[in-house]
């Protein structure tokens, strides 16, 4: 397996426990190791979250609002803890619904850094185009996903396909 060698930051708006192997594994291969930035669910979205082994978990202050289609979240303190962490790179979500993300892009592009997007494909909002277009790189979680993020003009060397982003259950 590739080693990163620098230190990684990853955020995510909850961590569900089914993915915390994968990034417990992507932890291992970054020798500056990985900070994981993540928040608390709403009660009835009934996600089990987990801990992390390997990767640094910081707790996001999520600040839910509104519900169904409106639905919007404002992380607390991501920027905070980007400068605590101070990653060299940076995965986040791609999902324009989550408010702090453009600002811990704009923190990162000053400091000359990279940040990569994740996420299931093109935004269906109408300012999902401009949302994409801030990330120096796409992870997507289907082959339509990352067609989607081409036709946004994303330039296909910049987009990687991570299917099933869940590390297998130990033997």
């Amino acid at each position: 397996m590739t080693k990163y060698p620098g230190r990684l930051g990853l955020q995510q708006r909850v961590l569900p426990g089914y993915r915390v192997p994968f990034f417990d594994l992507l932890a291992s291969s970054c020798e500056g190791g990985m900070g994981l930035f993540a928040g608390s669910a709403r009660p009835e979205e009934m996600i089990s979250s987990g801990v992390p082994r390997v990767a640094k978990p910081a707790p996001a202050k999520n600040i839910h609002l509104f519900n169904g289609r409106l639905y919007l979240c404002y992380q607390r303190g991501f920027i905070r803890w980007l400068e605590a962490w101070n990653p060299d790179a940076l995965i986040v979500e791609a999902n324009p619904r989550y408010l702090a993300t453009p600002s811990a892009v704009k923190w990162m592009h000053a400091r000359g850094r990279k940040v990569l997007g994740w996420g299931l494909g093109a935004p269906s909002l109408p300012w999902g185009r401009l949302f994409i277009k801030q990330f120096d790189g796409m992870i997507s979680y289907s082959r339509r996903g990352a067609e989607e993020y081409a036709a946004l003009g994303i330039p296909r060397e910049k987009i990687l396909v991570a299917y099933n982003s869940v590390s297998p259950a130990p033997v």
